[in-house]
Order: C-alpha cells, then sequence, then structure tokens
C-alpha cells in the first residue's frame, strides 16, 4: 500500500536460516484448536495512521473468533512495530532504535512460530525480508503494497499481494485522463521509489506523455530530514508550466505536503491520486475535497453493500482496537482494506479443511476465488500472484469538516494486468461480492 524504498537506509534481506532453539509444532504455528500468524506492520511513528489497517483485520478475525474460529481453529494475530523500517530515525516510534522489519519478521518466525506473514505493509519494508521468509518456508500473504515485486511465482512461490499494482493504477489513470481532460497538460509527481517509477509506467503504457520538465519526483527521505524543498520546488515547476491536471503517486503525508503547498502557492489544478495516498482520514486535509483516485473497495459511507454494515459490527465488537466507534463512525478506507485480506485469509483457511499445511496453503490460495469486500473477485493463480487487479474511478468528497471522510467509486470498474501493452478491460457494473454465510 505505501513505500519507504529510500528511507530503508541499507537495510539489507538475509537467507540465514533460523536455530531451531524452542520447540516447533510439525507445521509451525498450526495447533488443533489454533493457527498463529503475524505481521509487521507501522504501529507508532511516521506511518502510525496505517496501523488502523492492521488493527481492523485483528478485528475481522476476532470476530470470526467468537463464532467459533474456521475449521474448529481460532486465528491468532500478532502484530509487532516495526516503524516502517525507521525505528531508528525516532520519528514518534516507541520501538528500540535497533528495531527493524527484518528483526521483527525474525521474533515472529524464531520466537513466535507464526504460520504465515500475513497483510505486512511497505513495499521497501517487504522487500527486506521476502529472501528471509523463503528461506525459512514461511508464506509473506498479502503484503500491503502495489509494488510489482510480489508478483514473482517462480521465484517467491509463497510470496502474494494484495492491492493492484501501481502500474495497472497507472493505466486506468491515463484512461480517465484521455476522457476527460484530452487536449489538456498533465503533469506528475511520484515518490523517487517503484511507487513513483511503476505507476509512470503505467501512464506511459496508458497513452500519456508528460514533458520531461513536468516528470517530477520527491526525495522518500524527506520524511526523516523534515526537508520540504523537493515539494516546494516541484509544486512551483507545475504552476510555472501551467499545468491542468496533476497525477500523484504519493504516500499520505506528502499528498496532504503537496495539496498544502499549491494552496500557499494559488495553484489550483485537477488532482488525480494514487488509491495509497487518498485516504481522507489518512491525508487529513479538506484541500482534497474534489480530488480523483481510484479504489477497490466499495464506498465506506454506503450501507447498500452488505460488507459495509458488515464490518461495521465487527469494529463495534472491538473495543480494544477502536474504542468509541459506534453507529456514525465513518469507516475509513484503510479498515477496509485491513478487512479485506482478513477475509482472504479466512476464506482460504476455511477452503484448505482441517488439515492445514504451508504448502497446501498456497495451493489452495491459486485455485480459490475469494470473496472479499472488493468491487471484483480475488483470484490467484500458479503464474499471478498479484491479487486485485480492478479499480473504479473514486472521487473524494467534503463532508463539512477539516478533512472529507470518504470517496465514492464510480459505476464502471476497469482491470488489467502488469503487462507491457496488457489492454484495459471496462466492465461497466461493479460485482457485489456476497459475505459467506459462516462469515456472517
Amino acid at each position: 500500500m505505501v513505500s519507504a524504498s529510500a528511507l530503508a537506509l541499507g537495510m539489507a534481506s538475509t537467507g540465514v536460516l533460523i536455530s531451531n532453539a524452542g520447540a516447533a509444532p510439525s507445521t509451525p504455528g498450526v495447533t488443533a484448536t489454533s493457527i498463529t500468524i503475524g505481521a509487521s506492520v507501522p504501529i507508532s511513528g511516521l506511518a502510525a495512521a496505517y496501523g488502523s489497517v492492521s488493527a481492523s483485520a485483528n478485528a475481522v478475525f476476532k470476530y470470526i473468533d467468537s463464532k467459533g474460529g474456521v475449521n474448529g481453529r481460532k486465528i491468532i494475530y500478532i502484530r509487532k512495530d516495526d516503524c516502517y523500517d525507521l525505528a531508528a530515525y525516532g520519528l514518534g516510534c516507541t520501538a528500540g532504535a535497533s528495531t527493524t522489519t527484518l528483526s521483527v519478521n525474525q521474533e515472529l518466525v524464531a520466537q513466535d512460530h507464526v504460520f504465515a506473514t500475513v497483510g505486512s505493509l511497505g513495499t521497501a519494508a517487504e522487500e527486506s525480508v521476502m529472501n528471509y521468509l523463503r528461506s525459512n518456508g514461511v508464506p509473506q500473504l498479502f503484503v500491503a503494497s502495489g509494488s510489482v515485486a510480489w508478483d514473482q511465482p517462480n521465484k517467491y512461490p509463497d510470496l502474494f499481494g494484495f492491492e493492484p499494482s501501481y502500474v495497472v493504477e497507472g493505466k486506468i489513470m491515463a484512461r480517465y485522463i484521455k476522457t476527460n481532460y484530452a487536449g489538456q497538460s498533465v503533469g506528475f509527481i511520484g515518490q523517487n521509489d517503484d511507487v513513483g517509477s511503476t505507476g509512470l509506467l503505467g501512464l506511459t503504457d496508458g497513452g500519456i506523455k508528460i514533458p520531461s520538465a513536468d516528470n517530477l519526483s520527491y526525495n522518500a527521505a524527506d520524511a526523516v530530514t523534515g526537508t520540504t524543498s523537493d515539494i516546494t520546488a516541484d509544486v512551483s515547476q507545475l504552476q510555472t508550466d501551467k499545468v491542468q491536471v496533476v497525477v500523484l503517486f504519493s504516500v499520505p503525508p506528502f499528498t496532504a505536503g503537496i495539496l498544502e503547498t499549491a494552496h500557499a502557492l494559488g495553484y489550483s489544478p485537477k488532482w488525480i491520486i494514487t488509491s495509497i495516498g487518498s485516504d481522507p482520514t489518512s491525508v487529513n486535509t479538506v484541500l482534497e475535497d474534489g480530488a480523483t483516485s481510484l479504489d477497490e473497495f466499495p464506498a465506506t459511507n454506503s450501507n447498500a453493500n452488505p460488507w459495509v454494515p458488515w464490518l461495521r459490527k465487527v469494529l463495534e465488537a472491538d473495543p480494544t482496537d477502536f474504542p468509541g466507534f459506534g453507529a456514525n463512525t465513518v469507516i475509513s478506507g484503510n479498515e477496509m482494506y485491513g478487512a479485506g485480506y482478513a477475509v482472504a485469509f479466512a476464506e482460504t483457511l476455511k477452503a484448505e479443511g482441517r488439515n492445514v499445511t504451508r504448502a497446501g496453503f498456497v495451493k489452495t490460495l491459486e485455485s480459490t476465488t475469494l470473496s472479499t469486500p472488493a468491487i471484483a473477485p480475488l483470484r490467484y493463480t500458479g503464474g499471478n500472484h498479484q491479487g486485485l487487479n480492478a479499480l473504479a474511478v473514486a472521487g473524494v468528497l467534503p463532508n463539512g469538516t477539516s478533512a472529507p471522510l470518504y470517496a465514492v467509486p464510480t459505476k464502471t470498474i476497469f482491470s488489467s494486468t502488469n503487462a507491457n501493452n496488457a489492454p484495459l478491460k471496462v466492465v461497466t457494473k461493479p460485482i457485489v461480492q456476497q459475505i459467506p454465510s459462516w462469515l456472517k
């Protein structure tokens, strides 16, 4: 969902095997009555706003456990704070300064004997543990990021993404721009890692040509140094060139910074923002009102989709992770996202049956169509581990307070693949997937 990339600053992956200290089950994490999974996620620090993603997943697992679990097993979800792999820099992180995404995953594997990691977050953070988890035979499931790095089944057979890739997002944005803003000048600001580079690749593949002077980036390490010169220079350049449509492949803090800088300069182009950087509760500025984004989930304020009231019920039942959540609390896009991969894990576990193994789970995941809150079914194959591949164009709406709270997707959804020149398919009616009876 987000990327730290340059922020990882030397966090290398490793293939060193763990020791056998501490007895582990024959299938790690699996007992007759439970299955233990884990995640490395930012709960404090720079990316703490994303803590609600895994918290929502945890609420779903606790709700399922309250109904007897899956095939007689309860799901134990261990979330450990990796501070987005930036603990050494402080930035509000409460984990020890020596904490890294790798050290957290070593604890999950060697001490907690997790069956798999599920919903761990961050592109560079999760890239830093790909080899470690593969070497130890631990499935790395539903990584919360749109990187194409998760779709390498030949090299990483136990690695699976969840959301549509940034490439697919770029293709859909290109189609939207050509349809609605034909003839208008287009500029680009992207994070200087694969968030920006692959998003731009999708735009280019979709037929959008951006002049080199207006193809700009900000340094991801600015979050560490507090530098804003990149953003100011980028926005000023686009304003000078009178760019009419600006595409942002940025994470929420930088989305907010770009919008605020443009407002201060009196610059108001049409903003088109990647799904990972547009969640209104994370961006938290009224300046996002009227922006266009993409969404793989239904509008969180619409009870017409059965997953929305279902998730509300789930979150209300978890006062530990969601204290004070009530009938009038707005569900965020992050919370819907976390619920989506939690449901995907539970459904795969249900299909796996009582005899649960890592190899069997992966095989089941590659052969089962999963019904989740998303606007299209979730399907993996032996040759495709990316995850969801369909998105709807969405508009961010004002709500009369300091920040907008939700986006409303259109009734048209688009899908594609990561491949160059792969066609963009248009599906004129989103699919409302039904909630399996055992999940209700």
